[in-house]
């Protein structure tokens, strides 16, 4: 579809005029508010074409499905960025043969996400989770079970989501965290994020947020391809989350990360370093940046069998 056909589409819906348009779109987001009659009369007319920050809090406003117009607009995408979500993806796929040395594939495996009105409680599962979470992140102020416990609510609360890849038999093979939190616990993130999950949290989410997105246990590729759609899922669904966090693993993951926008913002302390001689590190990017990236949406226009699925 061109956008010049969607945007024509968008206020037939809603009847309005152009400068009517362009009023409530600059009342919707502050991406807009520079916006102008003649600039928009450019975009209906296929002259010009607004960024694709602006095409994806375009779609938001219109309440359409943002994933799926991405995968069908007809953009033109940054051969340059789009290589760099490839090497991001390359560096998922290279790890099979490591994963493969502890994780053996396994015939009928389901990926599961728990959240809301359907969140993990399997205390054996849960408990597993935490357990292979302690290996990396400090959780000795609560007992297990009553961190498990915790879980639930903040799965409920909409605090916590569980992505899960699971085995015929029920088995847990790998799992995933987005963990969702108010603005002001960003700097006791970035300042300590070993210690993060140490101290119990509040589960009432308000206003702006922040997300911590973490595999503690890797499995396989279409794992990663999974979790990363789940990423962006939930970032076109909660447009309050501000921004995301996420953990790297050596030099070279994050030189890729930062060369497609994410910054560095703490490295582990008092950790021993791993074969490559580096520390695990924290890194962010603000969700406008991560979603509006032409990586991220060539990408999708990739895996659209997988956003149908």
């Amino acid at each position: 579809m061109e956008l010049f056909s969607l945007l024509l589409k968008i206020r037939s819906e809603i009847e309005c005029t152009q400068a009517e348009m362009v009023e409530k779109l600059s009342l919707h987001h502050k991406v807009f508010s520079n916006l102008d009659l003649i600039t928009y009369s450019r975009w209906e007319r296929g002259v010009s074409m607004p960024s694709t920050l602006r095409i994806i809090h375009l779609l938001s406003f219109a309440q359409y499905d943002v994933i799926r117009y991405l995968v069908t607009l007809d953009l033109k995408l940054s051969i340059t960025k789009v290589n760099q979500m490839r090497r991001i993806e390359a560096i998922a796929y290279d790890q099979q043969d490591l994963i493969k040395t502890a994780f053996y594939p396994i015939p009928d495996a389901s990926f599961k996400h728990h959240c809301g009105s359907d969140p993990l409680t399997d205390m054996d599962k849960l408990q597993r989770i935490c357990d292979s979470s302690g290996l990396f992140f400090k959780l000795d102020h609560l007992a297990v079970r009553e961190r498990c416990e915790r879980s639930i609510i903040l799965q409920e609360k909409h605090a916590l989501h569980i992505l899960t890849c699971e085995g015929k038999d029920d088995s847990l093979y790998a799992h995933a965290m987005l963990s969702v939190h108010n603005l002001h616990e960003r700097e006791q993130l970035r300042s300590e994020f070993r210690n993060f999950y140490n101290t119990p949290r509040d589960a009432q989410l308000n206003g702006d947020k922040v997300m911590f997105f973490h595999s503690v246990m890797k499995f396989n590729f279409k794992w990663w391809e999974f979790t990363c759609l789940y990423l962006i899922q939930v970032l076109c669904r909660e447009p309050d989350i501000q921004e995301i966090f996420m953990i790297v693993r050596d030099k070279t993951a994050a030189k890729i990360y930062t060369s497609f926008g994410f910054k560095v913002e703490a490295k582990a302390e008092n950790e021993d370093m791993n074969p490559s001689g580096s520390r695990r590190k924290l890194i962010s990017i603000s969700r406008d940046d991560f979603l509006s990236h032409h990586g991220i949406i060539a990408w999708l226009k990739a895996h659209a069998d997988l956003i149908e699925s």
